[in-house]
């Protein structure tokens, strides 16, 4: 009699556990995803399994090529198929999928109760609102990407050449750079007997137009209003500079056709070859000497090793040079990736608990370090762990990200701080060279809806223009007649539609 109570206790016990586990199974909600995959996902990957299981979730992976974006997700969207979490591939695309009904909105205090650590990320009271460039007609719709640890291109000078001409530091001021150009083209600082060292080719001359003020190729704030840099008429006071430089020998007569000649783009053969002494072509990760064993990157570091070590150990890396008005400036990336912008689809709106549940869990795979590297490398011990050497996590047995990839991977957000303790040996060095330092972002995020018509062939205008006043083929003063035609043949249009768009971001 003991052991058939005995039976029918442990039988009552384990119906009530297959129950609990049943209505557990029940209350886990499906969490569809269509994000940036560089593989297709197994539906049965043990990540996929491992992240459902850790965050009492089904992920369902909606697959997009990602070579072909637009058109696939397009085609999805078509069939109803609306991911609850969506990679939106730019802010212009945003706007569409609002105005076609497919996201959902996301209130702040919403967004501020259910995902407290993305919310801290993108409002807070010391830096832009971010949150501005998603909000359409007064109401959120997405979480947009902040770009972190914003670098422009590296600016480095022969240091060899410098100290031989009596320089002890990179020039800081334009009369500092001007004077040390002249040097390097008229005193012979390579020793070969021979005039045939420049001071600056294509790269260098960003500075220039910086130090007045606007970068040719930006739209900028002035006065709260957008307009293009190349129209400004500091830009006609560069290119007074830069033309008194090119009559006078100090400009490569070959700037035309950059500096790389062939093989990896972001290497200067006209630095490395001797032929010119400043240089800003290349990003930080281009010119980062090689940290530790399977460092990756630093492809002008290498290069430089190997064509010329002389120049690579003395190089002398400066900052934006400062104009007649303090001004200074090279191109960096805007506040906001644009192109890389989380929406949420539209069904949510209909079930704020679930849509509630999405946004905690996507909160929690980002709330930690270790989650989030657990979202991009997968279960730790397994595909990826810690390098002894270094610190810093790494794939191991074999895997790499496209093996990693196809085992179902669930990436979470990376804020400013994951970027650098994923990179800390190069984002220091970056800081180091001070590259952060005098930074101007193109502040237009969005395509205008008339560049197709329009941009190419004012490109071509302003390229050949400025080619032509700095050869001297036309004279400086022929850019208030380009600054005319630029507005006749679709500037006009463009500048109005940019500051349309200027005018809906919360202030």
């Amino acid at each position: 009699m003991k052991r058939l109570v005995c039976l029918l206790l442990t039988f009552i016990i384990l119906l009530g556990v297959m129950q609990l586990t049943a209505l557990a199974e029940e209350e886990r909600i499906t969490i569809t995803i269509m994000r940036d995959y560089i593989a297709p996902p197994e539906a049965d990957g043990e990540i996929l399994k491992y992240m459902c299981d850790k965050y009492n979730v089904n992920f369902e992976i909606i697959y997009i090529e990602r070579g072909n974006w637009n058109e696939s997700i397009s085609t999805k969207f078509a069939k109803g198929e609306i991911g609850d979490i969506i990679d939106v591939k730019g802010l212009d695309l945003l706007y569409t999928y609002v105005e076609q009904g497919l996201l959902a909105e996301l209130p702040p205090d919403f967004l501020k109760e259910n995902a407290p650590f993305l919310y801290n990320e993108y409002v807070k009271e010391d830096e832009t609102h971010a949150l501005r460039y998603t909000t359409i007609d007064g109401k959120n719709y997405g979480i947009p990407n902040i770009t972190g640890n914003n670098f422009h291109n590296v600016i480095a000078w022969r240091g060899d050449w410098l100290t031989k001409l009596g320089f002890d530091k990179a020039p800081e001021t334009l009369e500092e750079m001007e004077e040390a150009l002249y040097a390097i083209v008229q005193q012979d600082p390579d020793g070969n007997g021979i005039n045939d060292t420049y001071g600056i080719g294509e790269t260098g001359m960003e500075m220039v137009y910086g130090a007045y003020g606007y970068l040719p190729e930006l739209w900028q704030d002035r006065d709260g209003m957008l307009v293009y840099g190349a129209v400004q008429p500091e830009t006609k006071q560069a290119l007074t500079k830069l033309a008194q430089w090119y009559q006078d020998g100090i400009i490569d007569p070959e700037f035309v056709t950059g500096e790389n000649q062939g093989g990896y783009y972001a290497i200067s053969h006209s630095f490395n070859n001797n032929r010119i002494g400043l240089t800003c072509l290349g990003a930080y990760y281009h010119w980062k000497p090689v940290f530790y064993p399977g460092d990756s990157k630093s492809e002008v570091y290498l290069e430089l090793q190997k064509a010329n070590p002389e120049a690579l150990e003395t190089i002398m890396y400066g900052t934006p040079v400062t104009g007649p008005e303090g001004k200074s400036g090279m191109e960096g990336s805007a506040v906001i990736n644009a192109a890389s912008t989380v929406g949420f689809g539209i069904q949510l709106q209909e079930d704020p608990e679930r849509f509630a549940k999405v946004l905690q869990v996507y909160d929690a795979m980002s709330s930690t370090y270790e989650n989030y590297i657990e979202s991009i490398f997968g279960i730790r011990g397994v595909h990826w762990d810690y390098d002894e050497t270094t610190g810093f996590p790494g794939l191991i047995n074999g895997n790499d990200s496209k093996s990693v990839a196809r085992l179902g991977i669930v990436s979470g957000f990376e804020c400013n701080e994951y970027t650098y303790l994923r990179a800390k040996p190069r984002i220091d060095w970056a800081y180091e060279k001070k590259l952060d330092v005098g930074v101007l972002s193109n502040q237009l995020l969005v395509p205008l809806a008339s560049a197709a018509d329009y941009q190419d062939e004012l490109d071509k205008l302003r390229d050949e223009t400025f080619t032509k006043i700095i050869r001297g083929d036309l004279p400086v003063d022929a850019f208030d007649d380009f600054v005319a035609e630029w507005y006749r043949l679709g500037g006009q249009q463009l500048t109005d539609e940019a500051n349309e768009w200027y005018a809906t971001l919360e202030k």
